[in-house]
């Protein structure tokens, strides 16, 4: 398209932050001929390359560049507000008004905090049962995925600063999936079981905060954007179905924080989003 920047989008079907862009794009109406997405393999650790290395610094998803822009953009919401302002010709995603604006960066930051952090559902275990039900599925060979890669990108190149802290961390991850269940592991135990305490308080404050239909109100913003793909990697990690069913979820929490229920305001605002042409062009079936 004659004087349109070349844009690329870095992506990946495992990655719930890349949904932000792609909603983005659909609500914006992009056309498919207007950019372009490069898939990274985020199961199989290609996210560690050193070439994605070079766009995308912190080694996650999503990632941007286009032609008009000095260096690449890395930040989830930093992607939206480019998309957002590209379009000036539609209803921007960020409201005008200070006070709904206030409201959606709060909402955003909500889901970003560290206690909400999906890796817990996904990832995470509070005893031997719920570990054996990890290593069943997909998630042991995605950490054992990573630390090889991280290893291997990082004898690679000693001396970039970004592999040795990821390669501990993950490491301490990879040790606990493929050892035999023992004390080391209890401190895991327990801190996930913590920190399942802090997601349900996490969502309680999301539902105080969401205003109805949409997120901060009576338009779609920025921050069901962010909401979104959250809430759907969650559902889906716990193993619920996509559009509605908040149960298995729930369940997960429960055993940690017996009285948690998902907020009224919250299902009812995940019906009017999940209505949207935009989320049924992103999910149009199960995760």
């Amino acid at each position: 398209m004659a004087g349109f920047p070349k844009i690329t989008v870095y992506s990946s079907k495992a990655s719930q932050w890349a949904s932000v862009a792609h909603l983005t794009l659909a609500e914006k109406g992009y056309k498919p001929e207007e950019y372009d997405v490069e898939e990274i393999d985020l199961v199989g650790g290609e996210n560690f390359n050193p070439e994605f290395l070079k766009i995308q610094p912190n080694g996650t998803i999503p990632a941007l560049t286009s032609s008009e822009l000095d260096k690449p953009l890395i930040e989830s919401v930093d992607i939206l507000a480019y998309l957002d302002k590209l379009r000036p010709d539609s209803r921007s995603l960020f409201p005008e008004d200070a006070a709904q604006r206030k409201k959606v960066d709060s909402l955003i930051a909500v889901v970003h905090q560290d206690q909400m952090s999906t890796n817990l559902i996904l990832l995470g275990a509070r005893d031997k049962t719920e570990l054996d039900e990890r290593k069943r599925g997909i998630w042991r060979q995605f950490v054992n995925n990573r630390q090889e890669k991280l290893e291997k990108y990082g004898a690679a190149d000693p001396e970039n600063p970004f592999y040795a802290p990821k390669t501990k961390e993950n490491g301490q991850l990879h040790e606990v999936y493929n050892t035999e269940v023992g004390p080391a592991h209890e401190r895991f135990f327990q801190d996930n079981h913590k920190g399942y305490k802090a997601l349900s308080q996490g969502l309680q404050k999301l539902n105080s905060l969401l205003v109805l239909p949409y997120a901060a109100g009576e338009a779609v913003t920025a921050a069901d954007f962010h909401i979104v793909p959250w809430l759907a990697h969650a559902l889906w990690g716990a193993g619920g179905n996509f559009i509605d069913d908040f149960e298995p979820l729930e369940k997960l929490i429960n055993k940690s924080d017996p009285e948690f229920k998902f907020g009224e305001v919250t299902k009812r605002w995940w019906r009017n989003i999940s209505a949207t042409p935009a989320f049924q062009q992103v999910f149009p079936e199960l995760h």
